[in-house]
């Protein structure tokens, strides 16, 4: 007969929790997935580093602690041993967490080695940035005498905000600013999809009202070091979720 053994996990006041317990706290809060995610991404990119065998340089650890001091401003001695007793590190701690960080790194950099430049060249679209303008009326007997007078004329979008919009930005023309257009509604994103500077989409209902949406400019991404990391962070999770895949899994407790 197999018994069942209670681990400790932790004590708040006098209470000690089980791990058996915090399992079942986290089942009953809808957090139990996100937990075993996590720990199987972790597993994932550990065993990874173990395969790949990196052997960082002395050089090479002693630069990325300088780094990454001086990225969290604790270059000083006091500051940093501040630092350490705040997130409960001791000096040995502190560069064990940093060598798996620094192979951390070198395992992003090879995933992702050499797919930067063709991802952009493919998908350079999802980096650009649209300058919008918009024109907000109730109802749909206004907004379809609307989108007949655009049709004639779609040099009237300015002067009809003037006239009929009801937003708070008809005092700017309707210019709504700049959206990454990533960051776009599907609906919208779906409608501009193909459009140039000058054209006007709608009307799309939003919260009840009825829009319609004026390009101003389309500003095009170049890739520089910001858009570099962004699709460098997205291939590297579209690679690891590819690795989490078809795992099985298995409860002990």
């Amino acid at each position: 007969m197999k018994v069942s053994q209670t681990v400790d996990l932790m004590k708040i006041g006098t209470d000690t929790i089980s791990l058996q317990e915090a399992l079942s706290y986290l089942k009953q809060s809808g957090q139990f997935g996100q937990f075993v995610s996590t720990v199987l991404r972790e597993y994932i990119i550990e065993r990874e580093i173990q395969i790949l065998e990196f052997c960082p340089s002395q050089t090479e650890i002693e630069q990325f602690l300088l780094d990454f001091r001086i990225q969290n401003r604790i270059i000083e001695s006091q500051a940093f041993e501040q630092w350490l007793f705040q997130n409960q590190l001791t000096y040995e701690q502190f560069r064990e967490r940093s060598l798996k960080g620094l192979n951390f790194q070198k395992l992003r950099e090879q995933v992702v080695q050499g797919k930067v430049e063709a991802f952009f060249a493919e998908n350079s679209r999802l980096f650009d940035r649209l300058v919008l303008s918009r024109l907000v009326v109730e109802g749909p007997n206004l907004s379809h005498k609307i989108g007949e007078m655009l049709n004639q004329d779609p040099q009237q979008f300015k002067a009809l905000v003037g006239e009929y919009s009801i937003a708070e930005d008809r005092v700017l023309d309707g210019r709504m600013g700049v959206f990454p257009w990533q960051e776009l509604p599907p609906q919208l994103k779906s409608e501009l999809d193909g459009k140039s500077p000058g054209d006007i989409v709608g009307p799309i209902v939003v919260d009840g009202l009825f829009c319609f949406f004026k390009i101003d400019q389309i500003l095009e991404a170049k890739l520089n070091d910001t858009i570099c990391q962004e699709i460098e962070n997205r291939l590297f999770e579209e690679w690891l979720r590819g690795k989490m895949q078809g795992n099985n899994i298995q409860m002990l407790v």
